[in-house]
């Protein structure tokens, strides 16, 4: 065997040994690699999981709020018509109160008819004015309940909406994740398979070399 040809020979060794080498730290690196973001992607995907539950349930509890505040709303008019009705009814008896007492003046009413229908009249309108004064109570209430409705709502949209907003983040910052882990993946199997077309030109170098070394002595 010459000189030459030992020396292809080494050289082709050598290059197999460190292309095999190389090869196994790339395939190393990339089982790493994945599996550093198969880490990071179960972690994304638990964190967008626990805020997807919360995201649930703060539009629960949003829904909850609205259809409270639309009943208490509704509750809150239909008050104030029957307030309104009462008043009515308590401006009537006052208008009749005053006719009685410009026919007392007139001297169309005797004394005791005035004094009888006033009795009436005085009871009726004071049963009013307590009926009113309880449903301007109620409507006051619902005022309080819906103010403290209203901020809850305002409360539960802010917080659904930074909660949609870290839900976005979180899923933009996944996708960026998968879409590198492929592209390195990509990468290091194009790596991997040119290393290993020079391992194979390699050892077809080796085989070569070797062969014209054998042929050479005869």
């Amino acid at each position: 065997m010459s000189k030459r040809t030992l020396v292809v020979l080494v050289l082709a060794i050598v290059a197999v040994f460190l292309m095999s080498s190389t090869a196994c730290v790339s395939k190393k690196r990339l089982r790493t690699v994945e599996q550093e973001s198969a880490e990071r992607l179960a972690e994304a995907n638990a964190r967008i999981d626990e805020l997807s539950q919360r995201g649930d349930t703060l539009d629960k509890s949003l829904k909850e709020t609205q259809g409270a505040l639309a009943g208490a709303q509704s509750e809150t008019k239909e008050l104030a018509v029957k307030a309104a009705s009462l008043k009515d009814q308590l401006a009537a008896l006052e208008g009749q109160k005053a006719e009685l007492d410009k026919a007392l003046a007139a001297g169309k009413e005797t004394e005791e008819s005035y004094q009888k229908k006033v009795r009436g009249l005085n009871g009726l309108i004071a049963g009013l004015r307590k009926d009113v004064a309880e449903m301007e109570d109620q409507i006051a209430a619902k005022d309080v309940e819906i103010a403290s409705l209203k901020q809850s709502e305002a409360a539960l949209m802010a917080a659904a909406e930074d909660q949609g907003q870290k839900m976005a983040a979180l899923t933009s910052e996944k996708n960026d994740l998968s879409a590198a882990l492929d592209k390195t993946i990509a990468s290091k199997k194009s790596t991997t398979l040119i290393l290993g077309i020079l391992l194979g030109l390699a050892v077809i170098l080796a085989i070569v070399g070797f062969a014209r070394g054998r042929k050479k002595p005869a």
